[in-house]
This record gives C-alpha cells, structure tokens and sequence, in this order.
C-alpha cells in the first residue's frame, strides 16, 4: 500500500468531483494539462469519481478514439481513464473565451446527465475567475446545493493586445472575478503570488496554496540532437506559449544586443508556437534563432534535456510555467524575472539568477553572466532537484488537494 492510499484510508470517504474546464486536451495551451493532471491522479489512487465538464473545442478526435457515451440515444461524448469526459459544444466569443452554445439540444441533456448523476459527497471544482464556466458553474452548485472549489491560477489582471481591451478586462474582472471569490466555499491558490493577488485586489479571505505537481521521466528520447546540430555550441533557450505576456520578444532583443563574439559561442533555440509566432519570427531580422515551431509534450522534453541556460523572460501575471519547474528537473543554469511567481522557488545567487525586470537590457546583461557563470551549474542543479522534490512531489501535493476539497 503506497503513502496516498494508507493516508486516504484514514480520511474515512470518497470525494466526488464535478470538474468544469473552459479547455481540454488536445487544446494547445498549458493550463489544461493541470487539469489533467488532477483527474488523472485523483482516480488512480481511488480517491473518488470524477467528471470533466469540457467546451468542444479540438474534441473531435478524442471522441473517435475513445468509448462513446449515450444518453437518450445521444452521444454526449466519451470515456477515457475511466473517467467521463462531457464535451459542451461551445464558440468563442473572442479569441480565447469561450461560451456555452445553450440553444443546442447536447448541451441541455448534458446539463440533465450531470443533475441525474450528482452523487454523495460532491465537489463542483472551476478554474480561473476570467472564464464564464466558473461564473455558469456557480449557478450550478447553488442550484443543486453542492459545496464549490475555485481553484485560481492567474496572480495578475489579463494583459490584452490594447490599453482599450486591457482595462475592459479589468473591469469585468472586477466585477465577475470578485463575485467568483467571495462566493465560492473554498478558494484554493496554486501559488503564493496567487493568494497575495485575491486578497489585495479582489476579497480578503482565507485563501489555501496548492501547488501543482511536476513528474518526468528519466528515459527521455532524444529526438534532435541539438549539440551536434550547432556544433557544441551553448544552448540557450526559451520554451512555452509564444503570446504577449511571454515577453519572448525582449528575448530576441537581448540576443542582438550580444556582441559577435558572444553570439559565436551560443545558439538561441525557442520550442513552440501560439499567436505571436509570426510577428517574433519576423524580430529575428538574420535568422539566427532556431525555432521549432509546434512539439509536442514527449519532443519539447527532449529539447528541453539538452539545454544549458533556460531563459523565463515572463512579464508579471498568470501562473508558474511548468517548463521553468522542468528547467529545473533537469540542471539548467536559469536566468528569470521574477515573474509567474518565478520568486516562490528560487534565491538569487543561491540556485540561479533572478531579474530585476522583464526588460531586454535586464535579460541581456544577464544572459552575458550566465555563459560566464556555467561552471556554477551543477551547484544549482542540486539545489534546484531538492525544491522539486520538496515542493511538486505528486504524492504529497494530491493528498494536500484531497484535504483542502474535503
């Protein structure tokens, strides 16, 4: 018996939970591979039933290559994992925000499906106040008399591409955000940066930190030899979403402020796509950077293993990025801001080097210490391996986020 079944079997009864999702894999972004990942460890150590309420977007597939789900002679869609997957079909109203289509007949049954299947000890759980399922969900759990987990991931106000839409965003924000928290029964932060943000900007309230959890595995394929690819060249990367709040472009500005010299020595590598791809490909005026475009999770691992300097050039907001903890994993020497709660799990000088800014003067004075500073790597290495193990060990954060929905 492993430590997450001797502990639940102390906690005397199952939780059931309701998840709702405004994304799903294999919808490319970052955000849903948390969800994913609570599901995923949640039923396989027995802690109770589980099912994810999901918009429709990029489901086609997952619903040809898993066992259907029927409900009065309707597919509502599928199983997988054991775990009932029901994929709401929806619309963006923007790009990135999603919306119920309420008029249409799947979404009604689904919604009945869900009312007729409610068990004992039931948890609604959403995920960040900026969408609309957590706002529609919250109906539901009142309605029906079920407790409600927010579990908030965002430690800023949305950054849009225009002062205009920006400060919209924060007044919705204001408005429906504020609500979300004062009204859920619990609301769970996954970082620290996190619970300072809801209390000094939305409600003061008591506020717990979940941290995520981070596995890897040690057989890793290499897919690309980038060593031989660049000759034994410094790798120096970036990996993540390529969107505004990134700043990958500061990224590319510092590296063209780098003397030649300097540039002989290195190769900058960027794994990934989204929105900005484009516009930053076009930044790059002497196609000096290797972009990869689009890998998936198993090929950006094994990028990821090859890289000497990981660079986390985020501007303030949002989360922590798994490909930072993953730097981590793996003994890259890190050069961060401190933003995305970069701060939480890192000291300066003690396991890599933390910016003053997200500014590319900063990251380029920055990135020169750290191609003078490698023979400090294997010193930040070990330290870095010992947060992980400390702070997203997976079977100590799962009985953590038992106990915090119980």
């Amino acid at each position: 018996m492993n430590k997450i079944q001797s502990e639940f079997k102390m906690a005397y009864y199952e939780i059931n939970i309701i998840q709702f999702m405004p994304y799903f894999p294999p919808h490319k972004w970052g955000l849903e591979t948390v969800w994913q990942e609570i599901w995923i460890n949640w039923k396989k150590n027995n802690l109770g039933n589980f099912i994810n309420i999901i918009t429709s977007f990029n489901q086609e597939l997952v619903l040809e290559q898993n066992e259907k789900i029927f409900y009065k002679n309707e597919i509502i869609w599928y199983k997988k994992n054991d775990i009932i997957h029901l994929v709401i079909p929806s619309f963006e109203i923007i790009n990135n925000f999603p919306m119920y289509k309420f008029w249409d007949k799947k979404t009604k049954l689904i919604f009945k499906y869900v009312k007729e299947n409610i068990l004992s000890e039931t948890r609604v759980i959403t995920h960040t106040r900026f969408f609309l399922t957590s706002l529609f969900w919250w109906i539901f759990a009142r309605k029906n008399k079920i407790k409600w987990i927010h579990i908030e991931h965002g430690s800023d106000y949305v950054k849009l591409s225009s002062k205009l839409k920006t400060n919209l965003s924060i007044i919705y924000d204001k408005i429906f955000g504020k609500w979300i928290f004062k009204k859920a029964d619990n609301v769970l932060a996954i970082s620290e940066a996190c619970k300072i943000f809801i209390n000094n900007e939305f409600v003061k309230r008591e506020v717990n930190v979940f941290y995520r959890w981070i596995e890897i595995s040690d057989n890793i394929k290499i897919t690309e030899n980038l060593k031989q690819k660049f000759n034994n060249k410094i790798i120096i990367w970036y990996i993540g979403r390529l969107y505004k709040w990134k700043n990958v472009e500061s990224l590319i500005k510092s590296f063209y402020l780098l003397d030649n010299e300097i540039k002989e020595k290195i190769q900058f590598v960027i794994v990934w796509d989204w929105e900005d791809f484009l516009r930053l490909k076009r930044l790059d005026i002497n196609n000096n950077i290797y972009f990869t475009w689009w890998k998936d999770f198993s090929d950006a691992l094994s990028y990821q293993k090859q890289f000497d300097i990981h660079i986390h050039p985020s501007s303030p907001g949002w989360w922590l990025a798994t490909t930072l903890l993953q730097a981590m994993y793996f003994g890259c020497f890190i050069v961060a801001t401190p933003n995305e709660w970069a701060k939480e799990v890192i000291e300066n000088n003690k396991n890599w080097i933390l910016l003053k800014n997200d500014n590319f003067e900063e990251i380029n004075f920055w990135i020169i210490s750290a191609i003078n500073n490698l023979d400090k790597k294997q010193i930040y290495s070990k330290i870095n391996k010992e947060v992980i193990e400390k702070k997203f060990k997976r079977e100590n954060n799962i009985i953590n986020l038992y106990n915090l929905i119980k």
